[in-house]
């Protein structure tokens, strides 16, 4: 029994040393297995849980540790937090929601507590619970300022709010991990995070912009073809002059003067003919009341102006 209890430990030793992840030197001599009579196959089954998380075989690993806590005299606080860890490697995020409950509820002054709380953050975030994850990620920042997953924690808050398009709130978290722990690990993937999100919102004020503008240019072509139509059909009724028939527009009232009928003719050809309407003058730019081509040019010119600044701005910040 002592060799397979060394045995076990020298193994806890080596992995603690293998692992990366900050605070992760486990005491597992603190974990409780059988005293007298312990049964050598369950002390070698824990053992070869731990051979497996160390060879990032974690679909084995969490298949072992969970047979080797099955009895309640294996588990502890250290095994279960690499059970959870086997888990989330194997991305089983609800079971490692379920199994950091369970820590918390049965091992709250656990020296690895505030890790499994940081772990059940991430694996509400991987669930798609953002609003669920930002609470729990934000108490354990709350509670532990001076940790080094403090500035993950931030990062993950902030992919909360990202992944909801909530851009605004995202933002001051991603530039507090770049500005504050810039030495962090995380700090690359805000950096990259900000990057995204300023060049999202270029992209949306240039969609906007071309949006009205190609609102503008559709209403004003839609004017334009509603007043051709309609010119087109008055002179197709006889209702506007031919262009020769028309004189210009600054010699009206001597062109009237020179075309205008005696009383007698007059009143000839009001006996002949039926009245018309008085003809509407020559279409226009300048006294068309539908449609203005050249205010519209300028408008469109002046949106064009608007866009290749924007372009301009977005190159400089690159």
């Amino acid at each position: 029994m002592k060799n397979c209890v060394k045995g076990l430990l020298a193994i806890a030793a080596a992995f603690s040393l293998a692992l990366s992840l900050p605070l992760f030197a486990l005491d597992y001599g603190a974990a409780r297995v059988k005293a007298a009579g312990a049964d050598e196959g369950e002390t070698a089954l824990l053992g070869a849980a731990y051979n497996a998380y160390a060879a990032a075989d974690y679909q084995s690993a969490v298949m072992l540790f969970r047979k080797a806590l099955s009895d309640p005299q294996n588990e502890s606080d250290a095994s279960l937090y690499m059970l959870i860890m086997a888990e989330m490697y194997s991305q089983s995020y609800k079971s490692a929601l379920a199994d950091s409950e369970y820590f918390l509820k049965n091992y709250p002054e656990s020296k690895y507590a505030p890790l499994i709380k940081y772990q059940q953050g991430r694996s509400l975030y991987f669930l798609g619970e953002f609003d669920k994850a930002v609470l729990t990620l934000s108490d354990f920042c709350h509670q532990n300022s001076k940790s080094e997953m403090y500035s993950s924690a931030l990062f993950w808050i902030a992919e909360c709010f990202y992944s909801g398009y909530n851009f605004e709130q995202a933002r001051p978290l991603y530039e507090r991990v770049v500005d504050e722990f810039p030495k962090a690990v995380k700090a690359v993937d805000a950096k990259y995070r900000l990057d995204a999100i300023n060049q999202r919102l270029r992209e949306e004020k240039l969609l906007y912009l071309l949006q009205q503008t190609g609102e503008s240019y559709l209403s004003s072509k839609e004017n334009y073809e509603k007043a051709l139509r309609r010119y087109e059909l008055e002179n197709a009724m006889g209702l506007r002059p031919s262009q020769e028939e028309t004189p210009p527009q600054e010699n009206l009232a001597e062109a009237a003067a020179e075309e205008a009928p005696s009383e007698k003719s007059s009143e000839v050809a009001a006996e002949s003919e039926p009245k018309t309407k008085a003809r509407p003058a020559v279409l226009t730019s300048e006294n068309s009341a539908d449609y203005n081509f050249i205010d519209a040019l300028a408008r469109l010119k002046k949106s064009a102006a608007e866009a290749q600044t924007l372009l301009d701005e977005g190159g400089k910040d690159r």
